[in-house]
């Protein structure tokens, strides 16, 4: 956490992969991937998530310029978690090598996530992340993802969650390519 004073008021703002949700992180993800507003304008908005709305009403360029840079959310150690722990459950996902094993069937639900937009990390992280006292058949119903999407949401920090989301976006794109390319070969 970095403190920010702006003319006698100090402002706490979290700047760490641990301080920060998954929903926080997705939702400021999409927030800068946007195309429709100016750089700053997205800053603004991230810092009003990591701070505080008051804090961008009165901060300055250089005390702005200089938050956004102390801004290491996503700077974190690449290793996937197999295992995590969500309010006393255990979920756990396939990882050799260090990377993520996922089924066709986990891959098409996470392409869907991806093409709908929005702030799909929350969702992505419950495919992924299976309940271990279900059955296979159960994690893929729409209320248990849903379910999982808002207590990972809640529960899982930034630093467990961005690995393996831009491990997920990077299979993704490896794989729609693969199946672009394998259709152009069979035309």
């Amino acid at each position: 956490m970095i403190e920010i004073e702006v003319k006698g008021k100090k402002y706490n703002v979290r700047n760490l992969g641990s301080e920060v949700t998954l929903n926080e992180l997705s939702n400021i993800s999409y927030i800068i991937e946007g195309q429709e507003k100016d750089h700053t304008e997205k800053w603004l908005e991230a810092l009003s998530i990591l701070g505080s709305k008051e804090l961008v009403e009165v901060i300055g360029v250089k005390a702005f310029t200089n938050a956004v840079n102390a801004i290491q959310i996503t700077n974190i150690s690449n290793e996937i978690s197999p295992e995590i722990e969500v309010n006393g459950r255990i979920y756990s996902c396939e990882v050799t090598d260090g990377e993520i094993e996922l089924s066709a069937l986990d891959l098409s639900k996470l392409e869907k996530l991806a093409l709908k937009g929005g702030a799909w990390g929350n969702k992505a992280f419950a495919v992924v992340y299976k309940d271990n006292e279900l059955r296979n058949i159960e994690h893929y119903t729409n209320a248990h993802l849903d379910y999982k999407a808002k207590i990972f949401g809640e529960n899982v920090t930034a630093d467990v969650a961005a690995p393996v989301i831009f491990q997920l976006a990077k299979i993704i794109m490896e794989h729609v390519q693969a199946l672009i390319d394998a259709q152009s070969k069979s035309v």
